[in-house]
């Protein structure tokens, strides 16, 4: 009878290691998250530029990229700060959502606070998925019943394995933050696994999947803290499409500019003269940097405050 019982345990534990080893597969690192986001300080912290692409991903049921003309994936979050995320546009949403409680309550608060509202929610809801994709499933436990099972059987190879399967967790989805308070422009990146990176000594960022194509485009042009508006206006769109030839990045752009308290979005004309002054080259002449500083000028004294 007990050579019965034991046998029965042995095979339920097979199926279990063999649905284990599945999802070591299914939740194992993959490639960076799609589409692109990119940030750059300038005018010695008195400006930052943020620019996008508007391509989304929607995963499961859907399992569709698309992109709308229409759609701005540049997020106001103040009137002072924006947010770009690349991944899942479900989980960028919902940790969008999780972070507005924590920035309606001191909407001028420093930058870094904010940051650290993004990261804490992208922890939080980094957690769910980790209850709602591995722990209830296969132990029908949240995250503290987890923790307590560990602390009480920390040999178990069953647990040893789950424990593989929370620390391999990758939601797929950065995010990047750029703003501005009384100290100055900044930028963050929050990534996997919930770190929050600043970004202040090269005065730029970028995320997603076309992240090092617009990096290596920024160096190029030799982007730092000190640069003008114009030639960062001009090398961060350079930047977004030198990013285009990565996978999931769209060819649609946003950008948006956050200059003297306020932020204003390109607009058609505005990205007609960027388009104008395109030519993947490092560095812009005075008649092109003056075309874009006037079509910069006017495109903020129509759309701001957006």
């Amino acid at each position: 009878m007990a050579s019965k019982v034991l046998e029965y345990f042995r095979s339920k534990l097979k199926v279990l290691m063999m649905i284990l080893n599945a999802l070591v597969y299914s939740t194992s690192p993959r490639a960076k998250p799609l589409t692109v986001g990119i940030g750059a300080i300038c005018e010695d912290g008195k400006s930052a530029v943020v620019a996008a692409d508007k391509m989304v991903t929607f995963g499961a049921p859907m399992s569709l990229q698309t992109e709308p003309p229409t759609l701005k994936k540049i997020i106001h979050l103040t009137e002072r700060t924006l947010l770009v995320f690349s991944g899942s546009t479900s989980d960028g949403e919902e940790i969008i959502t999780g972070t507005m409680p924590a920035i309606a309550v001191a909407p001028k608060q420093p930058i870094s606070h904010i940051a650290e509202a993004v990261r804490a929610s992208y922890a939080k809801h980094k957690q769910r998925r980790i209850e709602e994709n591995i722990l209830i499933p296969l132990l029908g436990a949240d995250f503290k019943q987890f923790q307590a099972l560990i602390a009480q059987s920390a040999a178990s190879q069953l647990l040893q394995q789950v424990l593989g399967l929370v620390s391999q967790h990758n939601l797929q989805t950065d995010l990047l933050v750029a703003g501005i308070d009384d100290s100055g422009a900044h930028i963050f990146t929050i990534t996997h696994p919930g770190q929050l990176l600043p970004l202040a000594t090269t005065g730029f960022g970028a995320i997603g999947s076309g992240a090092v194509h617009a990096g290596v485009r920024l160096s190029l042009g030799q982007h730092t803290q000190a640069a003008s508006l114009v030639d960062t206006i001009y090398n961060v769109y350079e930047a977004k499409r030198a990013s285009e030839v990565a996978p999931g990045v769209g060819k649609l752009t946003d950008l948006a500019v956050i200059r003297d308290g306020k932020i204003f979005f390109a607009d058609a004309d505005f990205f007609k003269a960027l388009e104008k002054a395109h030519k993947e080259k490092p560095a812009l002449s005075p008649a092109e940097q003056a075309h874009i500083k006037e079509a910069c000028d006017e495109c903020s004294q129509k759309l701001s405050p957006n």
